[in-house]
């Protein structure tokens, strides 16, 4: 029989075993140590990798399930909108959280702007340079033609209020005063009724009279006449391009007879206006001085000055008999309104936006003074009470009179044109 073969060394073999039994049992008391420790690091790297991730503000919401900031946009590890990757930790697994933020492309998303409806304010939007386009761009502290523009009807409007309670007032006065003193004899001799009802009648009698019937008192006693469209065609053409400008039905134009360089308006309201001007106007001005002196009879009829003037003039005709025709030219005046040719020509120049149109036309009126012509034309009674409607009421006058303080004199009013 065979002898079993023996171990040529039984020590080798006694301490294999035992170096096999203490790396088992190192293994079994290591190994979950080991793994502790392994799980221990990953959290701590977890731990990093998410403090950086809020830190640059790309925890949306507050909220990371699983190493996913889902709202924030870094899924798996991954931030896409704020361009940050991770890398896993010792294990080199994103999903478990840990890993260093590195910029893709610029970093993160910073604090404070994020998405509208993240919590985060909204970001305005922005032109290539980078301006914002949400908010208005600065306005300029100028006043330009437009805000001129603007004042310039404000005033208009308050003189048109202001002329219409004058031109009444004036239409009242002389019915009113012959009523009453009628209408005082009357209750005087006992007839109290008879006085009132004649104080009522004259009353409105004479404020119908001359509110209806001024105007054409006035084109008559000028000896104006209809203007054939055909026969001035700049003259026409002219008024209907301001009238479009300044928002104003076109007025009937009249022609007067005249060398005499010169124009003037009048009619109760801007539909019923009537636009006067001499012949010689029209044949001795250029064209941008005819606009000018359009324009400026224009602001009359925006402004009303057309109806009280008209009142003016059939007013003074009934004083002229008792006062004298150059008082009563001078009431006139006054009825009008001191310096109302003045205002005039500075709202002219602004409609028309070239003041040297204006300021020759009155220097050629003002030269044109001596030409010897009658003035103011036409034979009528209240003929020489319009004086102070015309645009230049100083034709006629004697050349070299005393023209301080007088703002409607043409001559005041060229010179100050030329100091500007």
């Amino acid at each position: 029989m065979g002898d079993a073969p023996e171990d040529s060394d039984p020590g080798r073999s006694a301490r294999g075993s035992d170096t096999s039994a203490r790396s088992r049992a190192a293994g079994r008391a290591g190994g979950p140590a080991n793994g502790q420790g392994n799980r221990a690091a990953g959290k701590a790297e977890a731990g990093k990798a998410e403090g950086g991730n809020k830190r640059n503000g790309n925890n949306g919401n507050g909220n990371n399930g699983n190493g996913n900031n889902r709202n924030g946009n870094n899924r798996n590890g991954n931030n896409r909108n704020g361009n940050n990757r991770g890398r896993g930790g010792s294990s080199g697994n994103p999903r478990a959280g840990g890993g260093r933020s590195g910029a893709r492309s610029g970093g993160s998303r910073p604090a404070g702007r994020g998405r509208p409806g993240d919590g985060g304010p909204k970001r305005s939007p922005a032109s290539e340079d980078g301006a914002d386009l949400t908010t208005d761009p600065p306005r300029s502290a100028g006043v330009g033609p437009a805000t001129a523009d603007r004042s310039g009807e404000r005033n208009e409007e308050e003189a048109a209020r202001a002329n219409r309670r004058r031109a009444v007032t004036i239409c009242l006065a002389p019915g009113v005063i012959t009523g009453a003193v009628v209408g005082t004899v009357l209750a005087i001799v006992g007839l109290a009724v008879v006085g009132a009802a004649v104080f009522v009648v004259a009353a409105v009698g004479g404020f119908v009279w001359l509110w209806r019937r001024a105007p054409r008192a006035v084109l008559r006693s000028v000896g104006a006449a209809p203007s054939d469209e055909w026969e001035h065609p700049r003259l026409h053409n002219l008024v209907d391009g301001l009238c479009a400008t300044m928002g104003l039905p076109r007025p009937a134009v009249w022609m007067v007879a005249s060398p005499v360089p010169n124009a003037m308006a009048v009619g109760r309201d801007p539909r019923t206006a009537s636009l006067v001007v001499t012949s010689g106007l029209e044949e001795s001005l250029s064209l941008v001085e005819l606009e000018g002196v359009l324009a400026h009879e224009l602001v009359h009829i925006k402004r009303y000055d057309t109806l009280v003037a008209g009142v003016a003039v059939a007013a003074a005709a009934l004083l002229a008999p008792f006062l004298g025709r150059q008082k009563a030219s001078d009431r006139v005046h006054s009825l009008v309104g001191w310096g109302r040719e003045f205002s005039a020509d500075q709202r002219a120049a602004s409609v028309v936006r070239y003041p040297p149109g204006i300021a020759s036309a009155l220097d050629a009126m003002a030269r044109a003074v001596g030409a010897g012509a009658q003035w103011p034309p036409g034979t009528g009674r209240s003929a020489p009470l319009t004086r102070w409607l015309w645009i230049d009421p100083m034709a006629g006058a004697p050349a070299g009179g005393p023209i301080e303080g007088n703002l409607d004199d043409t001559r005041v009013r060229a010179a100050a044109w030329a100091l500007d």
